[in-house]
Parts: structure tokens; sequence; C-alpha cells
């Protein structure tokens, strides 16, 4: 009987324990694979945005080059015609303007302030151009001009200038390719077309620059 009781008193164990914690719940094959699919979706996103705002924001830099190139082609324009009117007003006792020569070199100014490309910038120049060749083929076939201090000075500044039109539209060409070539590479291509970004236009020779021009001038007695 001692037994018994002993037995009795006895609980199983684990009992008075309070209840047995729940086993964990699995996912289902199909929410793993949701899961996966949005950060998939999340990741791509991600990439989407980073190539579309980063390939913006280069070609806004790009397009930013160029406009400074532009900004400095206009300049050593203007510093061109800054000398034409001292050279035109020491060869005029040789040379027959057919037109004013300020009214040219105004006219010039505007149009090269105005210009957007470098078409308009060889339309705007042209009767200019045309004058300093006039006054260059005078100057050389003028030995009291090619004696003269003044006109050596002006003529050896112009020579600088135009090298330096060269260079900087060089300069400008190298921002204009640079920029084109990135706005065609995929996927630029569909960012530029997103955002309106659009070729630039090269500055070019003109038709007819390889051969030299005819020039027909009139000298005073």
């Amino acid at each position: 009987m001692i037994i018994n009781n002993q037995m009795q008193t006895q609980q199983p164990e684990g009992q008075g324990q309070g209840p047995m914690p729940a086993a964990p719940r699995r996912l289902s094959p199909g929410c793993i694979g949701g899961i996966i699919a949005v950060v998939v979706i999340l990741i791509l996103v991600i990439i989407a945005v980073s190539v579309i705002f980063g390939g913006r924001n280069n070609m806004v830099t790009k397009e930013t080059a160029v406009e400074n190139a532009w900004a400095q082609v206009q300049n050593v324009y203007q510093r061109r015609l800054d000398l034409v009117p001292n050279l035109a007003n020491s060869a005029k006792a040789y040379l027959q303007l057919e037109k004013d020569i300020f009214e040219a070199i105004a006219n010039a100014r505007s149009g090269i302030n105005s210009a957007e490309s470098p078409t308009q910038l060889e339309s705007a120049t042209s009767e200019v151009n045309s004058l300093i060749r006039d006054i260059k083929v005078v100057v050389e076939d003028t030995p009291e001009l090619k004696a003269s201090e003044t006109i050596r000075d002006l003529m050896t500044q112009l020579e600088g200038t135009e090298n330096r039109i060269t260079v900087e539209r060089m300069r400008y060409n190298e921002s204009v390719r640079d920029y084109n070539t990135y706005i065609r590479l995929f996927p630029n291509n569909f960012v530029a077309g997103l955002f309106g970004f659009s070729p630039k236009e090269f500055f070019e020779a003109q038709p007819g620059a390889e051969t030299a021009p005819e020039v027909n001038l009139e000298l005073e007695d």
C-alpha cells in the first residue's frame, strides 16, 4: 500500500510546468517565392532609378561642358572683332570699303551673341571674315603697310586670335563629340530621349575651304 501511495503522488515529468510551446510554422514555398520576387523587383527598381538619374546627371555635366566651350568660342570671335576696326582704319587709305565697317562689326557682334550653333556663328561673321581676308591681301601687297609697326602689331594680334579661335573650336568639337557619343550609347539613348537631350552640331570646314579665295580689291591711287 505504501508503494501505491508513493506511485500515486508522483506526477509524470513535464506536468505542472505550463503548456508546451508550439512548434514554429514554416513558410510555404509559394510565400518564399513571393518574398524573393519582391526583393528582386526592388533591386531592379533601384538599379533602374540609378541608371536613369545617374545618366541624366552625367548628361547635364557633359552638356554644361559643351556650353562652356561654346562661350569660349564666342569670346575669341568677339576678340577678333575688336581688332578689325583698328586694322581697317590703318589700311583705309589703301582699301575701298563698300560698306560701313562699324555697321558690319555691330551686326557681327549681335550675331555672335545670339548664335546657338556653329552654322549661325559662321553666318553672323561671314561679312567680317571677308573683310579680314581683304585687309590681309592689301597689307601683303602694300610695302608701306607691311613696314608699319602698328600694322605689324595688329596683324600679329589678329593671327594670334585666329589661332586661338582654331584651338577653341577644336576644344568645342571635342566636348560635342564626348557629349554626342555618350547620349547615343545604350541605355543612355533612352534616358536622353526621356529628358530631351539631343545631339549638338560640330564645327565643320566650310564648303570650298580647301581652295584659296579669290579677292577682287580696288586700291586707291
